[in-house]
Order: C-alpha cells, then structure tokens, then sequence
C-alpha cells in the first residue's frame, strides 16, 4: 500500500473517523483504523459496532492494499504533521508516513480480525432518499438533550423515532425530563431508538451540508454522501408510553421572557452547588421569585417579571415549585422565540416547557426540597 495525500486532508478524515472507534473495545482490532487504498481513493474505517463512521477520499501516487493502526496513535500523529504533502507507505510490520522533513513508522495491528461486515458496502443505494438536514438535525439536538448518558439504561440513552400519519415523533428521556417535537416527510419507515451518541457524531459529519442521503432497515440507519458514511444501530428494547406522561391538562401558564429567566436562573443558582434544586414561586401577578439555598455557603434570590395565563392570580399566589436548576436551564435554553411558556398541573406533577414552537415540548419531573 502506497499513496500519497495533503497533511489538511488526512487529519481532517482521520479525526472525524476515530470518533467511532472504542477505547476499550473486547476485539482489540476495534482499536485501529482501518485504510484501504482501491481505484485511486483511499477508504478510512472506524467503529464501536454501534456505530460506524467510514471517509472516502481521492489520492495520488497508489499502490493498492490496507492496513490497520491504532486510533489514538495515528490521530495524533496526523494532528501534529506539517503543511503539506503526506505520503503513506506499508513496509510489512509498520506505516511509515513522511513529509519533506517529518517521518513516523507505527506499528500495524492485524487487519485480519477485523470484522469483515465493515468492510462492505451495507447500504442499497437505490432504496435511500434524500434527507434535508436542517430541521432533522435541529430537531434531534433538541431533542437529545433529554437522552441519558452513555452507561444508563440503554433505551434511555437514545431518541426514539416513532412514525405517525405524514410525520415522525422524535423523542428522548432519561426519566427525569423527556423532550418531543415532529418533523414531517423523515424517509424512515421502520419505528426504533437510536443512540443519540451516534445520532450526535452524525450531525457533526453533515450538519454543514443542506442535504444527504438516508437508507433505514430493520437494524440501521445509514446516513452517507460522497465523502462521508455513518451506519447506526438501532437499540433494542421498547420505548416508555411517553404520550401519557403529558398532563391532560394544565392548571395554569407564566409567561416569561427567555433572555430574562436564563441570567436570573444563572444568578440565582450560583450557590446551587452539585444537585441543590431551584425554587420557583408565584408572588404575585406580575412577579415570580426565583432562589436557591445551600445551607453551607446561603442562598440568592431573582425577582422575575410574569405573564399568569390560565388562571385567577388569587388561585396560583403563592405557587412554589421546585427543579433541578441544569435541567431547568437545558430546556429552556433550545426553546424557539423570545417567550418562555412553563404550563404547570399541581406542585408535584411534571411541568411542560414551550417556546413560541408549539411541536416542541420538554417535560420536567419536579424535585423535594426542604427549603
């Protein structure tokens, strides 16, 4: 194997592909990258077999074979080379990769263990549509703020695309807060939870373009160009019954400015050190105080100018309601618009948060405090 490329073009592949590959995987090939050189194009593989991200560029110069490095050591590598020319050579052992004045030689590891599956082309062409990016993408940022952290109860780490007539339900939860919204004509025909991990790392390969190609089948989603090919796997295990989560109906609304209640949510939870909740409390028509107490280092307190729709002020003076501040924060802050919608049903039921977007809903379980 030989080829040579550009210093800009190699690590710019080189780093998106090793966003896949497992630190710790139980095949110890899954550490590598895998090139390919065929047809004056040089393939570069990466996986944790949830995910699979493949780059395809043209080079120059080829001799046709492939090896398998280690990620880590090869994304350093190309993350430190100088401007210019790179040429890539297999000398049996090693890689050699030289510029006019740098030379490394990494050791190969064996690219005959490595799943054979990754190395063939799994998407059919003809079946994929093409997929505007902009909404989808925007959606499912929204959306995946709710998802659980990677090491969580698998289902809960992803988004869950759940098709209805002519539009598609995207939705995450990690059980503290769940965030829904719908796009409309998602070429995804079969309902499943996709890790929103994977989900992420695609939107970083594509987010700058305005359309890619989507195939879905049973197991995968496959997003690709001509550049690019992500393959994610769709989790097993059955969703929560979100839709049931939501309030039937909604006692009362504030009507709050979003620039406002973000810097007053920020000053007043300075002190809200680890899980310290936020307390929200209805003052009057025109105000809800906003505060946080930490009984070792004390406490602040934000005086917050209100709409109250719904309700006589009579009914709801004195309101208090308290939230994990991060939480609170994180919903608010993807909403749509200038205005801020906290729909309230009681005390101890989950609040709904909307912006001026009405598809887009997040869903908040309230804390304990003993304040």
């Amino acid at each position: 194997m030989k080829f040579k490329t550009t210093s800009k073009e190699i690590k710019e592949f080189v780093l998106s592909v090793s966003r896949a590959v497992d630190v710790k995987p139980s095949n110890p090939s899954l550490q590598g990258i895998y090139l390919r050189v065929v047809d004056n194009f040089c393939e570069l593989i990466g996986t944790d077999l949830d995910l699979v991200i493949k780059a395809k560029f043209p080079v120059e110069g080829i001799v046709e074979g492939e090896s398998l490095i280690n990620s880590r050591v090869f994304s350093e590598v190309v993350r430190k080379l100088p401007v210019g020319d790179v040429v890539f050579s297999d000398l049996g052992n090693e890689v050699k990769i030289e510029t006019k004045k740098t030379e490394y030689k990494l050791r190969k590891l064996d690219h005959l263990t490595y799943p054979k599956s990754l190395l063939e082309n799994p998407y059919n062409t003809e079946t994929s549509q093409k997929l505007k990016t902009l909404e989808v993408f925007n959606a499912l940022k929204k959306v995946g703020i709710a998802a659980s952290p990677e090491g969580g109860k698998p289902i809960l780490t992803g988004v869950y695309f759940d098709n209805e007539e002519n539009q598609t339900n995207l939705v995450s939860t990690d059980s503290y807060r769940l965030a829904t919204t719908t796009v409309s004509d998602l070429p995804i025909n079969d309902a499943g939870i996709v890790s929103f991990r994977s989900l992420n790392e695609t939107i970083k390969l594509f987010e700058e373009e305005e359309e890619i190609n989507i195939n879905s089948t049973e197991r995968e989603l496959h997003f690709y160009n001509e550049r690019y090919y992500t393959s994610v796997r769709k989790l097993e295990g059955k969703f929560p019954e979100y839709k049931a989560l939501f309030p039937k109906e909604n006692l009362f609304s504030l009507e709050i400015d979003k620039k406002t209640i973000l810097e007053s949510l920020d000053r007043s939870t300075v002190v809200a050190e680890g899980f310290i909740p936020v307390t929200l409390k209805v003052i009057d028509e025109n105000n809800l105080h906003i505060y946080s107490t930490n009984k070792d280092i004390g406490g602040g307190v934000e005086e917050v100018d209100i709409n109250i729709l719904g309700l006589d002020v009579g009914d709801v003076s004195n309101f208090e309601i308290s939230f994990n501040p991060n939480y609170l924060i994180q919903g608010i802050e993807v909403l749509e618009g200038s205005k801020v919608y906290l729909r309230f049903s009681g005390n101890d039921k989950p609040a709904v948060i909307q912006g001026e977007e009405e598809k887009y809903k997040y869903l908040l379980m309230p804390v304990r405090t003993n304040q």
